[in-house]
């Protein structure tokens, strides 16, 4: 549901390559009676059905839906949508477990007392908790990033919880496919700006988590800036701690992982390391003469921090290996 966004073409590409899956309906409402490979010419030659409206679609017969509308829309029609389907969702709509936090930042939500079905889709934090549960809402990609070398690190008391500045930067893909002029690729191009005045939504949703799994309230400075390449993050992560610890205790929670990688021996991921792929990737860098170390968080926005984290997260429900369907290399040049 969604197909004609990025997220929604993403996560159809990635489950074109599953071995398990049939697509079965293609929802879209202002795309409704197009072919895909009208909207995205990658898809030219694939047998798949035509885009229906929500209405007009079958439902009768999924296992799974993944829903990758824009927020807001979810919530309003979920009560629709047959009880037996597996909801994945790629929106903000279900991210809360305090329905006020979402109405602070977003417009008031459609249906809050669905709120408390849904578990978190950070699949390596909430990996359990996943496995039971037919709803899933998946993270925002700035919290993918930040999340996975924060949460670990937080909840076993190995940085400070004073000070955490993240310093993020996103491809243009990160803001969905729409015809904002502030968003085209001209207007970007060579240049590099900060968003968000100091109060993004993600912000909210970073310390949100953090206070689920760790119990602590913790207040980040947190700053998204847009780049001028189409898809990936950079998150930099300023934290108080021990270099050897920090990097010693990843890569121990981390070790047996398909999609979470450590760097070894300082060196620094790039964006480019994992473009293409559901990996993040994460360097340690030591201040010199500071108490301050820096981790720097890398993940491709559509893939980790969206559609790959839906599938991984599906794969995870379904018992089947996580890196089915996930197993590309990043693209290299």
């Amino acid at each position: 549901m969604g197909a004609s966004g990025y997220t929604g073409a993403e996560t159809l590409r990635i489950l074109l390559k599953h071995p398990n899956v049939h697509i079965s309906e293609l929802i879209g409402e202002q795309s409704a009676g197009k072919n895909i490979q009208e909207i995205f010419s990658n898809f030219y030659g694939k047998e798949l059905p035509v885009i229906k409206s929500f209405e007009d679609s079958n439902l009768s017969d999924l296992e799974i839906m993944f829903s990758c509308t824009p927020s807001g829309v979810l919530s309003k029609i979920i009560n629709k949508i047959p009880k037996n389907i597996t909801l994945i969702d790629l929106s903000s709509d279900f991210r809360f477990q305090d329905v006020n936090l979402y109405n602070n930042y977003y417009n008031f939500h459609g249906n809050p007392s669905f709120i408390k079905n849904f578990v978190y889709g950070l699949s390596e934090i909430f990996r359990k908790k996943i496995k039971g549960s037919k709803f899933i809402s998946c993270p925002g990609c700035y919290p993918t990033s930040a999340l996975l070398p924060l949460v670990p690190l937080l909840e076993n008391n190995l940085v400070q919880t004073e000070d955490i500045i993240i310093d993020s930067k996103s491809g243009i893909t990160g803001a969905g496919r729409n015809m904002n002029l502030d968003l085209l690729f001209s207007e970007n191009f060579g240049s590099m700006k900060a968003y968000g005045n100091g109060n993004h939504r993600h912000k909210p949703e970073i310390e949100h988590i953090i206070d689920i799994v760790t119990n602590k309230k913790i207040k980040i400075s947190f700053t998204p800036h847009i780049i001028p390449i189409n898809r990936g993050i950079l998150s930099t992560i300023y934290v108080k701690g021990s270099y050897k610890k920090v990097l010693e205790y990843l890569e121990n929670y981390y070790k047996e992982e398909k999609f979470v990688k450590i760097n070894k021996n300082g060196t620094i991921p790039k964006i480019s390391d994992v473009v293409g792929t559901n990996l993040c990737r994460i360097g340690i860098i030591n201040n010199q003469e500071s108490d301050r170390l820096t981790i720097i968080s890398v993940i491709d926005n559509l893939v980790k921090g969206a559609s790959g984290q839906a599938v991984q997260n599906m794969n995870i429900i379904m018992n089947y290996p996580e890196e089915l369907g996930l197993d590309n290399h990043s693209l290299s040049p």
